[in-house]
């Protein structure tokens, strides 16, 4: 097993990573790419803190609004790729201890 992982090792080493076209730049945000645009809707625990924030920011100027609305949106984001890159890291590892 051992013997694979070093040739599947020395490969990714000579091949590098050929992402296309796209933004992404590591087979780990390729994989994300594809999870966030094809991923279920949210379950209602979000949907609901979303409305409760409307409720919060309903009083303030329009443009203060979208700008804290955008900046919250922007946030939870950034945070579900990296819960998500980190899940399959921690995954990896987790499986390279099991099998060894």
């Amino acid at each position: 097993m051992k013997e694979i992982a070093h040739r599947l090792d020395a490969y990714i080493q000579t091949h590098p990573f050929d992402s296309g076209d796209s933004d992404c730049e590591t087979v780990l945000d390729q994989l994300y790419q594809a999870y966030a645009e094809y991923h279920e809707s949210d379950p209602a625990e979000i949907g609901d803190g979303f409305k409760e924030l409307e409720d919060f920011l309903h009083t303030l100027p329009l443009e203060d609004n979208n700008a804290v609305f955008n900046l919250c949106c922007r946030l939870c984001s950034a945070y579900e790729r990296k819960a998500f890159i980190d899940g399959l890291q921690y995954g990896i590892h987790l499986i390279s201890e099991l099998h060894e």
